[in-house]
């Protein structure tokens, strides 16, 4: 790896910890550089404006998450399931979305890898619905709405490893009975 690629490396996981503590409006691009070791001026030479990195962020962090958790329409409760241990994993993933939504949202359209695997997962939610896997008394993107709102509000930073376990549970619990036909 050459030493402007690792610089830029460098530069986004300093952005993505700053942006996923302080948000957009929070972050410091100084802290930034600091951080990453590097020069406030390589910030701007890689990606133009303090905007620009946080979508670069965003969108690194979006396509990391597509590629790590696979949808399996026949399987919700099991993609929910998956996609909360990655959350787990990845606090930051939650913090930085959850800036995304209130300080982004509307603003800048959401990066097209992001966009194709949703239509993708809404195609794959109808057709489990048409061949009768999945419950039909949803539209298929308000499932897929519910299904996250739901991972999304399960997943605690902080909780101790029974209390995770326990909710990792009722939300797979919860989904079986959310889509069971």
């Amino acid at each position: 790896m050459k030493k402007s690629d690792r610089t830029k490396q460098r530069l986004l996981e300093a952005a993505t910890a700053e942006f996923a503590a302080y948000g957009f409006a929070g972050a410091r691009v100084d802290r930034i550089a600091q951080t990453a070791e590097a020069n406030k001026q390589s910030i701007y030479a890689y990606f133009e404006s303090k905007e620009s990195l946080f979508e670069a962020v965003y969108n690194e962090m979006v396509t990391r998450l597509i590629a790590a958790v696979q949808m399996d329409a026949g399987n919700l409760p099991g993609y929910a399931a998956s996609l909360a241990d990655y959350y787990v994993g990845h606090p930051e993933v939650l913090r930085i979305a959850s800036w995304y939504d209130l300080e982004k949202a509307g603003q800048s359209p959401r990066p097209a890898a992001s966009e194709r695997a949703t239509q993708s997962k809404i195609a794959g939610i109808a057709a489990a619905q048409k061949a009768g896997a999945i419950t039909d008394r949803f539209r298929p993107e308000h499932l897929l709405e519910l299904i996250l709102g739901m991972t999304r509000s399960s997943v605690h930073e902080s909780a101790p490893p029974a209390k995770a376990r326990a909710s990792r549970k009722a939300l797979v619990e919860a989904i079986e009975r959310l889509v069971r036909p």
